[in-house]
Order: C-alpha cells, then structure tokens, then sequence
C-alpha cells in the first residue's frame, strides 16, 4: 500500500544524534566542571585546616579552659592574639578565631578581628571580644553534637550575608582523655573561586556546546548522503512496486556512496526474479498435493478396511474376550489388528506393521493380511501356514516386509500357539496378578527372506489370564531423554489397577492415553496397532469375574455364583446361604469401593474337600469392609458373614486389598452328597 509516512528514517536518525550529542555535551561539561571545582575546593581546604591545625598546637586546653572560666586577660593570651594577627597576614587566612561550643552556641575566646578598647583591653574591643556568645546556624548549627562531643569536623562552606562565600576549618582542642577544651576555626573567604567557578562553567559549556553543533551538522550530512538518501530511495521504489508490475523501477535505483546499501538493492532485485519462479513452483506443488492428497485418502480407506469385523453371535458368550486399538498418528499408519473365528471352537489373532509411512506400505500392508489370512485358513498347521506366506510375500514384496505375530486359541482347552514374526514378545498377566514379558522366538518378519522356518511358541492359559500385544510403532515413543515407552513404562501402565481389573477396551484405551503423554511434545507420534485377549472359560475347581460396585455389579454376581455353585453339584439350602454369603458380602465390599473402580470375585472349591472359599479383590481404601460401619444394616451383615464362615480374612498391599470368607459345607442328604461328589 502507497503512503506517506509521517516521521521519515532521516528524521528520526537526525533526532537520534541531536539528542546523543546533547547527552555527551552534558556529562563532558558536568564531568569537568565537577574535577575542576574539586581541585580549587581541596586546595583552600587544605589551606584552612593548615592554619587551624597550626594555631591549635600552640594552645593547651587548661589556658582554653581558663580564659573560659575567668574572662580575664594575662600575658600570655596577648601574646596569643598577637600569633594569630600574623598568622593571618601572613596565611591568605581571612578569619582565625578560637571559641568554646556549649548550648546551642560558641563563646569567643579569640578572635583575629578583636580591637583593643579604650582601657587597652581585648574585652571591650568589638563584636568578638574575649566573652561574646553567639548561636550556630546553618550547617555550624547541624553539627552542634559533634562540635560538644570533641569530633573533627569537615569544612563548612556556605554563605554569610555580611562576608559573602567562606569556608571555614576546625581543629579541636581536647585534652587526653578527649574532653573537649575548644576548637580553632579559619575561614578562607571563597567569593574568588566561586566566581572562578562560574566562569569555567559558562566558558567550557559554550565552547562543547559550539563545538557539539559543529560536529552534528557535519555528521548529518554525512548520513544523509550515504545512509539516508539510498535508504529513501530504496523504500519509495517498494512502494511502488505492486504484485511485480513495477520490477523497473529496481532497476532505476543507482547507489554509489554505500556498498551495503548497493548490495542490498542488488539482493531486492534478484528477490524479485526468486518470488517469480517461486509464484511457478507454488502452483505446481498445489497440483502436486492435490494428487497427494487423494492417494492419501485412498491409503487411509485400505488402512481401515484392515481392521476386523464383528464376530458373529455364540450362544452362552464366547469364553474369550478380544480388542484392539489403531493409532493412526500424525502420518500414514502401515499397521493393522485382525481376529476371526476357525472350525467353531478357535480363535486366530493377527497384529502386524510394515516399516514406512508411504502408500506403497500400505497396499503391501492390505497384501499381506490377505496372503496371511488365506494360508491360516487353508487348513495347514500355524507353522506351515506362516511358512508358506513368508515365501508368498518374498516373491511379490520387492524388498517390504511385514513383521506380523499370529496366534490361535483353543476355546477348549485355553491352549493358545503363535508365532511371532518381528515383533516385540507379548505381556502375559496370569490370574489379575501382574503383566510380565513373554520369553519367545522372534523370527525374520514375513517377507524378508525365503528360507525361514518358523515355528511354534504355546502358552497355557487359565481363566483371568490376559495377553497384550504390540507393534513396532509403540517402541518408537520416546521421552525427552530418548528412553522408548515400551522399555519399561508399558509394563508400568498394564499393572496399575485399573487397567488389571478393568475391560479390555478401557485397558487399551489408558494404555493410548498413557503413550501419548509420555512423548509429550519431544515429537510426533507415528501409527502403531494394540490387541488384548483375555481368556474367560470357567474352571468349576477355581473361577472370577469382574464386578462394577454398582447394582449391575450385584446381578453379575448372583449369575456367577450360581453358575460356579451349580458346577460342582451345590443346590438347596447350601446354595441359598452361600448366595446371601456373597451378596452381603459384595455390599459390605461396595461401600468402600471407589464408584469407577472395579472388584474382582474369585470362587474356589478345592477337589475332595467340603470347602467353599469366596474372595473379593479392590481397592477398599486399606481397610476391612467388616471395620468401621456406622449403618445397622451393615452391622447385621457382618453378624451374618461371622456367623456361616469358619474363617474370614483381610489382606492390604500397595497394589490391591482383597477379603476372603471361606466356609465348609455339610450337606444333609445323601442326594446332595451325591451330587457335591
């Protein structure tokens, strides 16, 4: 936009050396005047105190002390006024006077102006004869205590309206003890310095100040020509150039009295030429990222159509619980989860990544799930199917690979086999105890090369027993000190409590949460791929389930008794007091729970033993469940519990509390005996 600008650069930079050169006026004037003053100051000083310091020794403070006390003249204080008359003819001394300070003033004792009287006395001589007191004022006056207490003084100078400007001297008199006798004052008559003074001032501030306008104008002149005019010339030639119509006009601007300013033109003119091409290859690249960018929404959609689809429908449930979790991060995720169901009571997971974050990844990604998935479900042993994928994907791969882990369940029997790939080895938490690395055989990913043979790893798993596995991605999350998240702080998150005893979605969901707080903003999160399982089949000798403490929480609990009762052959009376046992218990395990925390009921029933033992694991704040209560209700339900169990206990730790009632069962007929055998 074309405009005038209301302080120019010439002006302000005139501005700038007018008012640094009045600064540098100013304290060169005030500097030197304040060395002159202080020599010419220091000379008369020194002047005055030498003709005090020199009467004071020839004066004793007991004749001080008498002349004071008597008032009366002898020989020897003629001769004393006699040494002070010549001192000051000879001395350049204006006054030379001795006094006594007491009160709020000083009594002449001697005096260089006192005059014999009539009777050839000092006495009646004057103003300042031998007796005369007068008040201090002035500075004289604001050293009183000082004067009284027998302390040297510095050198007054002020102003008298009878002598002009004085400076006067002291010199005390004091005996040894330090008790002050008198003091000897000299005042050196000052009105010629302090003219002096004046003088120097206005004669040195005029010639700085000439010679300040001197060396200012010809300074701006220099500027002008050689800073400020280019300067000039270079800001109305951008003014007037507009979207690269006025390129001559850069063209015109001649600068010959400054090469910085001249390289500078010359820059503006080849900036010009550069915003040009680079007008060119901004419209290139927009059609670049145009075509980028619908690949890229392309890759994406293959990306999610990775992910599996819903099982179908299994009566009763399924014994097993299966979630994942794609974090796509800030690029192009090459990672992906799978589940699906073979020959009706197996399960078959997949979890894998292909290194890189392009489109060719990604189709190769898409590739390899299908060649994978299709040789799992051929028919062949896990090991043999891997096998023959590994050599598929070698031979269309070009150079990609996959690291991939596949893994099969058996509903039956909890037998779960996988082969791990590339990946890191799952974490293994076994009965809602604690996660702990899995110790495997990690092969070649798939596709890397052709002679690989994988084989089988296998894990025994019982109910409660969970297993979490990840890609690569997730070890590439780093701190601020470069330490990977999967190190050690993974495993740190799996145990805490609410990720053992929570669902597997909220697990996966913390853990995601948990990573991207650990990177913090040390740099962008890349995609990566989590899988949990959990395996759920009831065991009638020992089973659990999780509980919200909630009245959902006391359904479950019911439909899990009563299944786990029914089991091993309980009914009846044995049954019904074993459902009220553990519904009063859960109540009393509900109030010291934490709403959006989670309980663990465990149900055991050792083999050839009439034992039922019922176990409530959370977070109860430390404390029993059966202490403390302040309800009736509650304290009833205690009564009923120590009254139907053999034993109860109560267990604390810093990662879980957990109650534990354990009652034997007498069944009363033979049928029920039966049955229970």
């Amino acid at each position: 936009m074309r405009g005038k600008l209301r302080i120019t650069m010439g002006k302000k930079i005139g501005a700038m050396i007018v008012a640094m050169a009045v600064i540098l006026c100013a304290i060169a004037l005030f500097v030197s005047y304040r060395t002159y003053k202080g020599r010419t100051t220091e000379f008369y000083t020194q002047l005055a105190h030498n003709a005090a310091a020199t009467l004071a020794s020839q004066l004793t403070p007991e004749e001080l002390d008498h002349y004071y006390e008597t008032l009366e003249m002898d020989e020897r204080y003629y001769e004393i006024q006699a040494f002070i008359k010549d001192m000051v003819a000879n001395n350049n001394v204006e006054y030379l006077y001795v006094v006594r300070p007491h009160d709020i003033g000083v009594t002449f004792l001697f005096d260089s102006d006192m005059e014999t009287g009539e009777n050839g006395d000092y006495t009646s001589g004057g103003y300042c004869a031998l007796g005369t007191y007068v008040d201090l004022a002035g500075e004289f006056a604001e050293n009183l205590d000082r004067l009284l207490d027998g302390e040297e003084v510095d050198p007054i100078v002020q102003k008298d309206p009878s002598y002009g400007w004085l400076m006067t001297a002291m010199a005390p008199v004091c005996y040894e003890n330090g008790a002050m006798a008198g003091y000897v004052m000299a005042d050196v008559s000052m009105n010629d310095v302090v003219q002096e003074q004046q003088h120097f001032l206005l004669y040195t501030g005029s010639l700085l100040a000439a010679l300040t306008l001197g060396f200012t104008l010809v300074y701006l002149v220099i500027i002008r020509r050689s800073f400020i005019q280019p300067v000039e010339q270079l800001t109305q030639a951008a003014l007037k150039y507009e979207g690269g119509e006025g390129n001559k006009v850069f063209r015109q601007v001649e600068i010959r009295n400054n090469q910085e300013l001249k390289s500078l033109a010359d820059a503006f003119r080849m900036m010009l030429v550069e915003i040009n091409l680079n007008s060119m290859e901004q419209q290139e690249l927009a059609v670049r990222e145009q075509r980028l960018e619908g690949e890229l929404q392309l890759a994406r959609a293959l990306n999610v159509s990775l992910l599996p689809k819903a099982l179908p429908v299994h009566k009763g449930g399924y014994p097993f619980d299966v979630q994942g979790y794609l974090e796509q991060g800030q690029e192009l995720a090459c990672c992906f989860y799978d589940y699906f169901l073979m020959d009706g009571e197996r399960l078959c997971v997949l979890i894998g990544e292909v290194p890189g974050h392009g489109t060719p990844e990604v189709i190769y990604t898409v590739m390899a799930q299908a060649t994978i998935k299709s040789q799992i479900r051929s028919g062949q042993p896990l090991a043999a199917a891997m096998t023959a994928a590994n050599q598929q994907l070698y031979e269309v791969g070009s150079g990609l690979s996959i690291q991939v882990l596949a893994g099969v369940l058996e509903w039956a029997t909890g037998s779960f086999s996988y082969i791990n790939a590339g990946l890191r080895s799952p974490l293994l938490m076994r009965s809602q105890e604690y996660y702990e690395w899995g110790r495997d055989v990690s092969y070649a990913p798939l596709g890397q090369s052709e002679h690989v043979l994988y084989r089988v790893e296998k894990l025994e798993l019982r109910q409660g027993d969970r297993l979490l596995f990840h890609t690569m991605g997730l070890d590439e999350i780093q701190d601020r000190d470069g330490v990977p998240f999967a190190q050690e702080q993974l495993r740190i998150t799996l145990n805490e409590k609410n990720n053992r005893l929570g669902d597997l979605d909220m697990q996966l969901r913390s853990l995601n949460a948990a990573a991207g707080a650990y990177a913090g903003r040390t740099a962008s999160i890349g995609g990566y791929a989590l899988m949990a399982l959990e395996y759920r089949r009831r065991d009638k000798a020992q089973a659990h389930c999780a509980l919200t403490p909630d009245a959902a929480g006391s359904t479950a609990l019911t439909g899990f008794l009563r299944g786990q009762l029914e089991a091993n052959g309980i009914q009846g009376r044995q049954m019904a007091q074993m459902m009220v046992l553990g519904d009063e218990l859960f109540m009393l395990c509900r109030r010291r729970a934490p709403q959006d925390g989670r309980i663990m009921a465990e149900c055991a029933m050792p083999p050839g033993e009439d034992l039922a033992i019922l176990r409530f694991r959370g977070d109860f704040g430390g404390l029993s469940p059966l202490e403390q209560l302040e309800e009736t209700t509650a304290e009833h339900a205690v009564a009923f519990i120590k009254m139907h169990c053999d034993r109860v206990l109560f267990e604390h730790t810093e990662s879980v509390d957990s109650i534990t009632v354990v009652k034997r069962l007498v069944l009363d007929t033979q049928k029920e005996r039966g049955q229970f055998v």
